[in-house]
């Protein structure tokens, strides 16, 4: 069955107009965008309560919902060293993240990725500092994420995750990297099979290798040397 891309548009833009009335859908040099203002009320990671309101505009790619919309701030009140990428869009999380809240759906891609990224923002604004702990950018970023979701604190344990992931080479009956003793399926072993419904191999392939330069550039020889025959 074939996709339509308009149809799937307009039916999920009028899910997310009932929640966001301010939000309009329009035609923008030739692709699709939601535009307009964006008003909340939240109390995020159990802190203070923000009521505040931006400007947004929501970038919808060719290929959605395959690949998540990116987003931009339309009045410059975010300045450019505040979690944004080169090109301007606002840095919503890692990518497998914002796949992951995102789930083919633009009210959760709002609910779940704009709002708290804007609610961050107005409480930096306010008091100074992020209501919660701040990931690093690029390459040093993906290791924190990865080991922030896995739930460990050893790079080389997220590099051994992903190297399942990267490489399709699902073994449950496998030790788990994490050196829990356990058999992958009964540790880390669903979360993996979770993970590969968001991400290609290749996709994982570039976040091992992104992580794995980190611990280069560290210095740990030991990891090197085993992933490096591997890559």
């Amino acid at each position: 069955m074939e996709y339509n891309l308009s149809d799937n548009i307009e039916v999920q833009s009028l899910e997310l107009f009932k929640v966001h009335k301010s939000l309009q859908l329009i035609e923008e040099d030739g692709s699709i965008c939601i535009k307009g203002s964006l008003p909340f009320s939240a109390t995020l990671y159990g802190t203070c309560p923000i009521v505040d309101c931006y400007n947004i505009k929501i970038h919808i790619p060719t290929d959605y919902p395959n690949k998540p919309p990116t987003t931009t701030e339309c009045d410059g009140r975010i300045p450019r060293t505040f979690h944004t990428n080169p090109d301007g869009t606002l840095c919503l999380g890692s990518p497998l993240e914002v796949r992951m809240k995102f789930k083919g759906s633009l009210l959760n891609y709002v609910q779940k990725l704009i709002i708290p990224f804007l609610y961050s923002f107005s409480f930096y604004e306010k008091y100074g500092k992020l209501p919660y702990g701040e990931l690093s950018h690029g390459s040093l970023g993906i290791v924190e994420s990865y080991k922030e979701l896995f739930g460990v604190s050893d790079s080389k344990i997220v590099l051994g995750l992903l190297n399942i992931l990267a490489r399709g080479k699902y073994r449950g009956h496998h030790d788990c990297p994490c050196g829990s003793k356990k058999r992958l399926r009964n540790c880390h072993g669903s979360q993996l099979l979770d993970l590969m419904n968001y991400q290609s191999k290749d996709e994982f392939m570039f976040d091992l290798n992104q992580c794995f330069s980190v611990i280069r550039k560290g210095r740990d020889r030991s990891v090197s040397n085993q992933y490096s025959r591997k890559s």
